[in-house]
């Protein structure tokens, strides 16, 4: 379990520099009109990605848990997919954009693929949640899951209530400059 929760915070440390690098500081995402749907989506899988960061960080998942664990990740990985998408449909992607998600998807799956032999344990065993600690590690991925929580309802809250009326610079298909 350990090489899980060593990526579970490579992915956390991956995912704010994407966060503030890509969508708050170069394109100013809860700004623009044409992000709504990005910003719910963004918005929405951090909260999901709270779940996982929190739930890993003390919890080992037994029985149904277990399965409430697999799809609280199933909808995390839906809602990236779906992502994915809309940020193609609505903007042009920086190139360092698009390596970090690339990062992201294959530190993603390396941490489901050593997820799920816990995870076939965790579904046969009487359902409870276990205790589990990692020291200093489960600390900071509890800070890490606060932190995105807080920010999956930031998100949320900028799709709801960004302007409809783009700025008068912002267009749909503007190029990203390099």
């Amino acid at each position: 379990m350990q090489w899980v929760i060593d990526l579970l915070i490579v992915q956390g440390l991956l995912g704010a520099f994407d966060v503030f690098w890509h969508h708050e500081w170069q394109e100013r995402l809860p700004t623009r009109a044409n992000a709504k749907l990005e910003q719910k989506i963004h918005g929405a899988r951090e909260l999901f990605y709270a779940v996982v960061f929190l739930g890993l960080a003390w919890c080992a998942w037994h029985g149904w848990y277990a399965w409430l664990l697999a799809a609280v990740i199933a909808l995390e990985v839906a809602l990236t997919a779906w992502d994915f998408v809309e940020e193609d449909r609505s903007r042009r992607l920086r190139p360092s954009e698009r390596v970090t998600h690339l990062i992201l998807s294959i530190n993603g799956g390396a941490y489901l693929a050593l997820l799920f032999p816990h995870w076939l344990v965790w579904r046969a065993q009487p359902t409870a949640l276990a205790g589990a600690d990692f020291g200093w590690q489960s600390w900071l991925l509890s800070l890490m899951g606060v932190g995105v929580f807080v920010w999956g309802l930031r998100d949320l809250w900028s799709g709801l209530h960004t302007p409809k009326q783009p700025a008068a610079a912002e267009t749909e298909d503007m190029p990203c400059a390099y």
